[in-house]
């Protein structure tokens, strides 16, 4: 018997530790709440890790969406 897809809901600290981590879950579902890629455009300023990890989340997030839109 196959395995049943989970969903997976990411939050703004795993995003800002590893901004490729949505690419881990490859056999499932993810959600990434609004209120998490508000609080990722807020970190996307500046020059540390952190920062670093936000806007390349973003970057990817855009590439994935592009021919998509993305639904609330």
């Amino acid at each position: 018997m196959p395995k049943a897809k989970k969903i997976f809901v990411l939050d703004t600290s795993v995003l800002l530790y590893d901004s490729s981590a949505v690419k881990n879950f490859e056999k499932h579902d993810i959600a990434i709440p609004i209120t998490v890629l508000e609080e990722l455009d807020s970190f996307k300023k500046g020059n540390s890790v952190t920062n670093l990890h936000a806007r390349e989340f973003i970057r990817y997030l855009d590439s994935i969406s592009d021919s998509n839109m993305i639904q609330k």
